[in-house]
């Protein structure tokens, strides 16, 4: 411990005496170690914290999926068998989200409602701070409607009242009695949730008794201690095979998927958040070739000393450790910089963090990052520090002492030094590439064509409650005075009404059939997006009338049935001839639901997002497919926002009971659907940059180290009469052979490596040759000044004073 101390201090008096060596190498490591610790503190709050519940790893979500169609979510009356005829789980809870209107308490609010069985709190072991979470006997629908409360919607909207437990709250006109507040935090669905409800309340609904309907459940469920997830799935799969056959018209070809709960939260992150690990892994590789190369520099000058340490009797173990200690004082710094670099980093990357990434709010600076700092520190100060380490002590003593003082580098650290310049620029080629591919990526979806305009569109929800909306007639009415009213303000070009706006990725989804056409297996049916629209919608949103027309008013009820579909439809069946007078019908052979007559061809539409998969879509009039649901649009000739509260008059004109919800410009639904991409190009362009200059500092730094030590060869070459332009390209050419040498490398490792980052990328392929074309250009062109600075110094070589340099 004594000789510790002892080559901490001396290592700390020789840093102190090279301050500007100093501080470059403790700012290299402090951005590389930062950014790795500032992205693992996301990772660790979103991906390796454990879940807040009861042995999370018994937890699994369960989907019914279409053998030839995919997901589809789970029947009600296919929940019910399952939960009675599985002996694999302790308890299983349907549940889903879904809105209703809150009265009666202050202004009207929409509030998001998690529906859920008696089961599903006990599963995951969900406490209540008052009252008590729902019953058996309240899960059922002869029950009287109960509400559990989120803590934030019991503390925020009613006040933390402490007598709320046994209060009447009024949803959708229909009063239902608290029973519960949940414990604070808690939140199982990745959007706020205000309120809970029994979803089996429900179980009598005429839809919910048909299997044919999924109206998009999930179940959580809890393995039973010792089942396996594979024995799971192997019960469900004959599950479902026996309903197959006790219910083919509804059950043919449809599956249970089991994942466990972490896999269905959080698996569509995972690719992402790894990825940019990965980015700032080979940031700090990059940093520890640049300080790597700075110690044998500084080592270069240092030989003597370390002669003359090894001449009275200091061992090759001693100065390996003071060199050590120095690497690991360096490193230390760095990583306590880092860290608060890393704290100062949080704050930033969560304003423009995507919200929904689960979990992220729970990002910080705790002790499992400190511990990871801290890990970093270590391996990094011992992997920068030992190579130079194990040079500089394996020294000639002979041949340094006798030297006058001109340090050499030798052979062998000049190949070293030649390789981490190398690496450092095939490192940065990696990485620059891979933010190039993401880059492009976005650049593509923002520029995607997404079949609408959506400039000057202002857009919000409008949910009627069916407790005061029964009929169909009421429904339309209501939505016909709405979008008349609207159409009148001034500065209004047009109001219309969607049940699924562009972009938002909320329509459902069914199997249809096309007359005329030989009808496949029940589970090979071909799928479309349905969505209801009324007759002024495309004119609103600029979508073409590629043929035929528009929904009319006398597209009623009591009309023959009509639908517009998109050109992808079109192309798909009718490549070669009009679509118009054909005839489809929605749902499975046997289903009642009349054919209906395709009347209009309309643009495609980018329904799912701008960077989704374009999909076929069919409209129905909202006269002949009422819902309660809508998002009224309308296209103003100034900035939307500045109609919106006069439009959200316009609704309480109507009914003062009614909320209306996010109301926001199209623009912003664009917006947000690109959040996340956004995010993550963000973030790994902000490292690819940072790779960029760290590698051209490396570039610089090598080369003119390569030139001090030239630099009596250099005056040689000048007395001799080699032009000033030759040694610049002598130097330039150099270092231009190891930058192209790295930059051929580079490429290489991306050309395998950026395939796994396949399933972030859009409109570009993983090897998208216009992007390593344009990165390796950008390399050479950021090494060639690296190199060209060193260059001009060079050029100035005093023959005279070059070779008196001994």
């Amino acid at each position: 411990m004594r000789m510790f101390w002892q080559d901490l201090r001396y290592g700390a008096r020789m840093l102190a005496k090279s301050p500007g060596f100093t501080a470059v190498a403790i700012l290299t490591l402090a951005l590389g170690i930062g950014a790795n610790s500032a992205i693992f503190s996301v990772i660790n709050a979103v991906l390796l914290k454990p879940l807040p519940y009861p042995e999370p790893n018994r937890l699994v979500v369960l989907d019914e999926y279409q053998l030839h169609t995919g997901e589809s979510s789970v029947a009600w009356m296919n929940f019910l068998d399952w939960r009675d005829q599985n002996k694999s789980f302790e308890d299983m809870a349907a549940y889903r989200t879904i809105h209703l209107t809150l009265t009666g308490a202050g202004e009207p609010a929409l509030l998001r409602t998690g529906q859920v069985s008696a089961a599903f709190f006990p599963l995951i072991g969900t406490k209540t701070i008052l009252g008590r979470s729902f019953s058996k006997p309240e899960d059922n629908p002869e029950a009287g409607p109960t509400v559990v409360l989120s803590y934030n919607f019991w503390r925020n909207r009613l006040g933390g009242e402490p007598d709320v437990v046994g209060k009447t709250i009024t949803l959708d006109g229909t009063a239902y009695s608290a029973i519960g507040v949940l414990a604070p935090g808690f939140n199982y669905f990745n959007q706020t949730v205000d309120i809970y409800v029994p979803i089996g309340l429900k179980g009598k609904t005429p839809s919910w008794l048909d299997r044919v309907n999924h109206p998009g459940l999930l179940v959580l469920a809890r393995l039973k201690p010792g089942v396996s997830l594979a024995s799971a799935r192997s019960e469900m799969d004959t599950i479902m095979r026996r309903l197959e056959q006790e219910y083919p018209k509804s059950n043919s070809g449809e599956r249970a998927s089991i994942v466990l709960l972490y896999s269905h939260l959080y698996g569509d992150v995972q690719p992402a958040m790894f990825t940019l690990l990965a980015a700032v892994g080979l940031v700090l590789l990059i940093a520890c070739a640049n300080v790597a190369n700075l110690l044998l520099a500084r080592a270069a000058s240092r030989q003597r000393e370390f002669a003359v340490r090894a001449a009275i009797g200091a061992s090759r173990t001693r100065v390996i450790r003071q060199l050590l200690t120095e690497s690991m004082l360096l490193s230390s710094i760095g990583g306590v910089m880092g860290l608060l670099l890393a704290s100062w980093m949080i704050g930033p990357l969560l304003r423009i963090a995507p919200p929904e990434i689960p979990r992220l709010a729970d990002t910080q600076v705790n002790l499992w990052v400190f511990l990871f700092t801290l890990g970093v520190s270590v391996i990094t100060g011992i992997l920068f520090g030992l190579v130079p380490a194990l040079q500089t002590s394996n020294l000639d003593l002979n041949r340094v002492l006798k030297e006058s003082g001109h340090s050499t580098s030798g052979p062998a650290r000049d190949r070293f030094r030649a390789a981490l310049f190398i690496s450092e620029v095939a490192l940065a080629s990696v990485l620059v590439i891979a933010s190039g591919l993401l880059i492009r990526s976005l650049w593509k979806a923002q520029n995607v064509n997404p079949g609408f305009n959506a400039d000057h569109v202002l857009a919000l929800d409008v949910l009627l409650p069916r407790t005061q909306y029964k009929t169909d007639a009421q429904i339309l009415n209501f939505f016909n005075q709405a979008t008349e009213k609207i159409r009148n303000l001034p500065g209004v070009r047009s109001a219309s009404a969607v049940y699924c706006p562009p972009v938002v990725g909320t329509c459902w989804t069914s199997v249809y059939l096309v007359e005329g056409r030989p009808v496949p297996p029940q589970d090979q049916l071909a799928d479309s997006v349905f969505n209801a629209a009324e007759p002024d919608y495309f004119r609103t949103m600029e979508i073409p009338l590629i043929e035929g027309r528009s929904f009319k008013a006398t597209d009623t009820a009591q009309s023959p049935p009509v639908i517009i579909i998109n050109q992808s439809m079109a192309r798909r069946w009718w490549p070669n001839e009009s679509p118009l007078g054909k005839r489809i019908k929605q749902g499975f052979p046997q289903s009642p639901t009349p054919y209906r007559e395709i009347v209009g061809v309309v643009g495609d539409v980018k329904q799912e997002g701008p960077d989704a998969q374009q999909l076929t879509e069919i409209f129905l009039p909202p006269t002949q497919n009422p819902d309660n649901a809508m998002t009224l649009v309308v296209r103003t000739s100034s900035d939307p926002l500045s109609l919106a509260a006069t439009v959200e008059e316009q609704i309480h004109a109507l009914d003062s009971n009614l909320p209306v919800a996010r109301v926001q410009p199209m623009t912003q639904y664009f917006s947000e659907a690109l959040a996340r991409r956004r995010f993550s190009t963000l973030l790994l362009g902000i490292f690819g940059a940072l790779a960029l200059v760290l590698a051209a500092v490396g570039i610089y730094g090598v080369m003119a180290y390569s030139v001090a030590q030239r630099t009596h060869e250099i005056g040689i070459r000048v007395a001799l009469g080699a032009q000033r332009g030759g040694i610049i390209m002598l130097v330039v050419g150099q270092g231009l052979r190891f930058a192209l040498l790295g930059v051929a490398i580079g490429l290489t490792a991306a050309f395998v490596l950026t395939r796994w980052m396949a399933s972030l990328l859009f409109g570009v392929t993983a090897t998208d040759p216009a992007t390593f074309a344009a990165v390796a250009a950008v390399l050479t062109s950021v090494a060639l000044p690296a190199c060209y600075v060193p260059a001009r110094r060079a050029m100035k070589v005093d023959p005279m004073v070059a070779l008196r340099y001994e």
